[in-house]
């Protein structure tokens, strides 16, 4: 059994990514679980073999007076209580791939302790990779890049898995972006080239930009950035080839390894 656990922004495409990448992995013939981790969603675009709504509610902590906000949080850390129950019931449906649908707060996984615990939890110490899903708008400028991958690392240092950085809605990137600029960034430096080579933007603001990007690449955090839109089986067929290799390489696997 091994597990994908989907983290990204709110509007990023999680759960629209979780139903196609499943429907692809199951074209190849494995089975596969989907686990809706969000206690908010209202609609789904697949139909969860394990859902968190049936454990925890988070109406229940807004009756309470909690704003959604706040109730949503509550409610994920509430969700600790039932680990045991939702983890026996992906084993006894014991499908090949577990795919979790998180919620688009991101303080629950680059912030809070809550949702790394939870997820930690039910995976145990099986082979398991996150997919953090950046939204394709951050890519219109190198400062939005280096926002974004600040955030991808948080929360891989929160999740402590391999993690694979996706650019969502790849069919809306521009055409530079997804033939020139995307498939440069595993290149030590490009990205601070890219910040260095902005208009408009103060000292104070390049510098900061230009010291973090040389981090994520002192890290080694910025390597292969997948580009996958649910309208091409071909890029999901590829992100499916990717967590195979890191899911069977396990530990031993490096998430940030540049694949030109």
């Amino acid at each position: 059994m091994r597990f994908i656990v989907m983290v990204g922004p709110a509007g990023s495409g999680k759960s629209t990514l979780t139903a196609e990448l499943a429907d692809t992995i199951e074209g190849y013939g494995p089975s596969v679980a989907r686990v809706n981790y969000d206690p908010a969603a209202e609609k789904l675009p697949y139909d969860p073999e394990v859902d968190i709504r049936d454990y925890v509610s988070v109406e229940e902590f807004m009756e309470r007076g909690l704003g959604p906000n706040g109730a949503l949080i509550a409610a994920v850390d509430t969700s600790f209580a039932h680990v045991t129950e939702i983890r026996s019931k992906i084993d006894d449906i014991n499908p090949d791939y577990v795919i979790i649908d998180t919620p688009g707060q991101l303080e629950l996984f680059a912030y809070r302790i809550g949702g790394p615990v939870v997820v930690r939890a039910i995976i145990e110490d099986r082979p398991s990779a996150t997919v953090f899903l950046m939204d394709p708008m951050f890519f219109e400028e190198p400062i939005g890049m280096v926002s974004i991958l600040t955030l991808a690392s948080s929360v891989a240092v929160r999740l402590q898995l391999p993690q694979v950085n996706v650019v969502s809605k790849a069919d809306l990137l521009r055409r530079e972006v997804l033939e020139e600029i995307i498939p440069r960034l595993g290149e030590e430096g490009y990205l601070s080239s890219l910040v260095n080579s902005m208009d408009g933007i103060d000292d104070f603001t390049r510098n900061l930009a230009l010291s973090i990007s040389e981090a994520l690449y002192l890290s080694g955090f910025i390597g292969e950035v997948l580009p996958v839109s649910v309208h091409d089986p071909d890029s999901l067929a590829r992100l499916y080839a990717k967590l195979q290799q890191i899911l069977a390489a396990g530990d031993d696997y490096v998430f940030y390894d540049y694949v030109g």
